[in-house]
């Protein structure tokens, strides 16, 4: 079996975590990565784990020219320019098959979509990154009531939950950087998961077409005094200059193309 070269942009906590789940993936190896900040660690442990000989290169263009693939897993708000990078390689003759992306997609909708035409210039495959979907609590859920669901219908309604102590780095509560708060951060998660387990058997992800959404936002933990300072000094953000929300929660509403039915997806999230 071949084995496919993958090439990781980015070389933080994001990083690190993949590339422990490389460990646990047949056919393929970590061929290189660019370098930022870490790419020494992560290049490292590829090698110390039997991912193969991690090469850290320059440009993002060299790191193109020596992979099959590439994940793009730096900060949002390079997304945008790290993309660009890759399709002006592949235009140039790098033999890319596909393109990866870390979630968020965007720090904006003209970002996201900004990304899917850059993508759609250089005709490469894509992915998002998206992990819950393949947790194996939500998997062997769907698995148990598949019979019930063949027999009653599709389910009508899935409500799903996220909460943690706030990210690991500065730029992440900074919503210009990062592109939000808790929404863009973790609700991102329990909508996604949301729609994939409201999805009849047997149809595509994307069967389903949202038509509605109805959210609120609130600033509550660390907007008060005493958070505030702790997050300036720990973190450096000020959020009494550069609030995000810490807390949201709503409803989207699918509609199934074939029979007309609404279902809901319901979420909370909290920093």
């Amino acid at each position: 079996m071949q084995t496919l070269k993958l090439g990781f942009i980015g070389a933080g906590f994001v990083a690190k975590f993949h590339a422990i789940a490389l460990t646990q993936v047949r056919g393929i190896e970590l061929a290189g990565i660019y370098k930022r900040g870490g790419a020494e660690e992560v290049a490292s442990f590829a090698k110390e784990n039997g991912l193969g000989d991690c090469k850290i290169y320059p440009t993002v263009s060299e790191l193109c020219n020596n992979c099959d693939m590439v994940a793009i897993l730096a900060p949002n708000f390079v997304r945008v320019e790290h993309a660009e990078q890759i399709v002006e390689a592949v235009k140039a003759g790098a033999p890319l098959k596909g393109i990866i992306c870390e979630k968020p997609l965007g720090r904006t909708v003209a970002e996201a979509k900004k990304l899917v035409s850059l993508a759609k210039e250089v005709n490469l495959p894509t992915a998002y990154i998206e992990n819950q979907l393949h947790m194996k609590c939500i998997r062997n859920a769907l698995t148990q009531i598949a019979p019930q669901q063949k027999i009653m219908g599709p389910l009508a309604i899935a409500r799903c939950s996220e909460e943690h102590a706030g990210p690991h780095k500065g730029w992440f509560w900074d919503p210009t950087q990062q592109g939000g708060g808790a929404l863009s951060d973790l609700a991102c998660h329990s909508i996604a998961v949301s729609w994939f387990v409201l999805t009849p058997i047997g149809k595509d992800v994307r069967f389903l077409e949202p038509v509605s959404i109805n959210a609120e936002t609130a600033l509550l933990k660390w907007g008060q005094p005493a958070y505030r300072k702790q997050l300036l000094d720990n973190m450096g953000v000020d959020y009494s200059k550069t609030p995000a929300e810490d807390f949201c929660t709503g409803i989207v509403t699918f509609r199934n193309p074939e029979t007309g039915q609404m279902v809901k997806a319901q979420f909370t999230s909290r920093d």
